[in-house]
């Protein structure tokens, strides 16, 4: 990612979190109610029991929190570009992973049954263009996943728009997975502006 854009999304989360604190507030990313939306998407990506998780845009490790909740015990690492989340997260999860890191420059450590990514892409970028950010990404990942993705976006079919966020075409980013693996799927139906993109590894197909 562009180092400034970098900046601004440190900067961005470090204001917040002095005004509200670690609360869902900082993150900017609704109400609790349609946190557990997203999240029971993104546990839906599979049977998570005993898995590997990498959380891209772990943020307070909120998504670590909900499945210990639900009693689904997962080896759990979390990457975010904000030193302060990763920081907080660490002492609310110290048996969990946390790391600063940009997946772009720092790529991945290792690899994972399951990544999923929540609210992570949705700032519009001022120097790169998130559609590009956003391919890179899920091509990083699908290279270090063995078993399953989840991640969610704001979707192109709304009836209003903010300035400050990026609005996604399910199409272009369904046809975008596609390239990568033949085992997509797209969930459109939550009640919020928002679907979810579950990618599976590949497979030959029936022809030998």
């Amino acid at each position: 990612m562009n180092s400034h854009d970098k900046k601004v999304i440190i900067s961005r989360y470090k204001d917040r979190l002095e005004k509200f604190g670690p609360s869902i507030d900082s993150l900017a990313s609704g109400t609790i109610d349609r946190r557990t939306i997203r999240f029971n998407l993104l546990a839906n990506v599979d049977d998570l029991s005993g898995a590997t998780i990498l959380d891209l845009g772990s943020g307070l490790g909120d998504f670590y929190g909900f499945l210990l909740e639900k009693d689904i015990k997962v080896n759990y690492t979390g990457y975010d570009l904000s030193p302060d989340l990763v920081e907080l997260a660490k002492k609310q999860f110290p048996d969990a992973k946390f790391e600063v890191r940009d997946i772009q420059i720092d790529g991945i450590e290792g690899r994972f049954d399951y990544i999923v990514s929540s609210q992570t892409f949705n700032f519009r970028l001022e120097n790169e263009n998130n559609m590009d950010i956003v391919k890179s990404c899920l091509k990083i990942c699908y290279n270090h996943c063995d078993k399953g993705m989840c991640f969610d976006f704001l979707t192109s079919y709304v009836d209003y728009k903010e300035d400050h966020l990026f609005y996604y075409s399910p199409e272009e980013l369904f046809s975008y997975a596609k390239t990568l693996t033949k085992r997509v799927s797209l969930i459109h139906e939550s009640p919020l502006y928002e679907f979810a993109l579950y990618l599976y590894p590949d497979f030959k197909g029936w022809r030998k």
